[in-house]
């Protein structure tokens, strides 16, 4: 930008600073929790005002489960520019400080803001695109965890083999499954198959978990330093995203449960088996005990990804906020060749004219999947979706790994149990044709679905997730 320009520029942000400031001390203040504020802390010292706004954002979802969006932070999306100068004092209209952002997205960011979030990022975003170097700017969204809990073994697993037996009082209809054991005597995965599951972390010392927890190659355990330079300090089998340390157990069960139909292991005497036997799980924690998930801790666990060549991941969780941010780091993942399953949502609605996200998000590298039962038919709480949900996956009565103790197992119903089996067949059928972009794969699952009339115009494909016609 000539220099002529930046006088005028620099007016315009300071009286328009002056204003957001106004406007913020005008009733719009984020909502009060007791504890360190942003401004008693030294604003000199930027870990220190992270540190405080991750221990206040904590306590916000604790106290308020059902919130939206964070008050307390947004996320901006910067054009390539020559002028660091203005970026920075558009951080400094709200008194922000860098969060994270993200190697494989550099010119976006997650940053604090004083005040209120969406103030703050339509003042940011207005004023960003008069200088042209913002191209957006939005709070960080809240979505949910989606389950319902409770119990164990293989011969009640009617999703991978249903013989019409009873399960949790419900008899099923045979052979309404996805075939696993016929798949298995075809391909039971690798070990060099790696899924991020990007959810409420992992129980790692689970008796069906432990064997296939994910060791990052790169990264030397409890040494304090970041050895394969990727930003994540002894990230030995993952990061929690959520309160952005090393370690990413499980204090809700979701993720366990997820990562249990996935990828528990096989043939080993013990609880149940995922659908790839042999497979590494990553733990990407994303959410809190009660269940929120941030955009800003979905895009690292994709970026995180898509930095360590993890070519799929499990995304059991969604809502009905589109972000922007989120869909840039989406179209990123593409670009890298990640494929992403994600739930359609439980909300018994079409995604078509409710989308949930973000199964919702209209990228070719994301497989969107609704829930059926054990009478192939679509569960009543799946949303669906003639051109927006892929396909349909077993995820009514569904028993996995869970985090109370290394030997539990629990029951749940959800489209958060249905993405899992789909994310395991694409672990099967990858470590079967490892060099195989994302698309091959996708095409394959998507053309070897069992066709139901139950799916039909409720489904791109009209049909079920098939494990075995995927193999062969």
């Amino acid at each position: 930008m000539p220099n002529i320009f930046k006088p005028q520029i620099s007016f315009l942000v300071n009286v328009l600073a002056v204003s957001a400031a106004l406007a913020a001390s005008d009733g719009l203040k984020s909502p009060s929790i007791d504890g360190p504020s942003l401004d008693q802390v030294a604003t000199d010292s930027k870990d220190v005002k992270r540190h405080a706004w991750r221990q206040n954002r904590n306590r916000m979802v604790a106290a308020q489960p059902g919130l939206q969006e964070d008050p307390s932070s947004i996320i901006i999306q910067f054009q390539e520019h020559d002028l660091p100068e203005w970026e920075e004092t558009l951080r400094a209209m709200f008194d922000s400080v860098v969060i994270e952002s993200w190697s494989n997205m550099p010119n976006l960011q997650h940053v604090t803001v004083s005040g209120d979030s969406r103030h703050a990022a339509r003042v940011i975003e207005h004023i960003g695109q008069a200088l042209g170097i913002v191209e957006f700017a939005e709070p960080d969204v809240f979505y949910q965890l989606g389950a319902t809990p409770n119990d164990p073994y293989y011969s009640t697993l009617w999703a991978l083999n249903n013989s019409g037996q009873t399960v949790n009082k419900d008899r099923g209809t045979n052979n309404a499954d996805i075939d696993a054991n016929l798949a298995w005597d075809v391909a039971t995965g690798s070990t060099s198959m790696v899924v991020g599951m990007a959810d409420s972390g992992i129980r790692k010392t689970h008796e069906d978990l432990a064997a296939n927890i994910w060791t990052n190659p790169g990264e030397i355990a409890g040494n304090g330093i970041d050895d394969d330079g990727n930003g994540y300090k002894d990230d030995t089998w993952g990061w929690d995203f959520w309160n952005n340390d090393a370690d990413p157990s499980d204090d809700n069960g979701h993720g366990s449960h997820t990562a249990g139909t996935v990828g528990a292991v096989g043939n080993n005497g013990k609880g149940i088996t995922g659908v790839c036997w042999n497979v590494r799980l990553a733990a990407l924690k994303i959410g809190s005990a009660n269940g929120s998930v941030s955009v800003s801790a979905a895009i690292s666990a994709i970026n995180y990804c898509v930095g360590k060549g993890i070519k799929v991941s499990n995304h059991s969780w969604g809502g009905g906020t589109f972000s922007s941010a989120m869909d840039t780091a989406i179209t990123n993942a593409k670009n890298a060749g990640h494929l992403m399953v994600c739930s359609a949502g439980n909300s018994g609605l079409s995604n078509e004219t409710s989308p949930s996200y973000p199964a919702s998000y209209s990228q070719d590298n994301i497989l969107s999947v609704a829930a059926t039962d054990n009478d192939d038919r679509l569960a009543s709480f799946s949303n669906y979706g003639a051109t927006r949900v892929d396909l349909g996956a077993p995820g009514v009565n569904i028993r996995s790994c869970y985090k109370t103790t290394n030997t539990t197992y629990s029951y749940l119903s959800g489209t958060s149990m249905a993405a899992p089996q789909v994310t395991g067949v694409a672990a099967l059928v990858w470590s079967q044709n490892p060099t195989w972009s994302y698309t091959q794969v996708r095409s394959k699952i998507l053309s070897s679905v069992k066709p139901l009339s139950t799916l039909s115009g409720k489904t791109v494909t009209g049909g079920v997730l098939n494990a075995n016609n995927a193999v062969r």
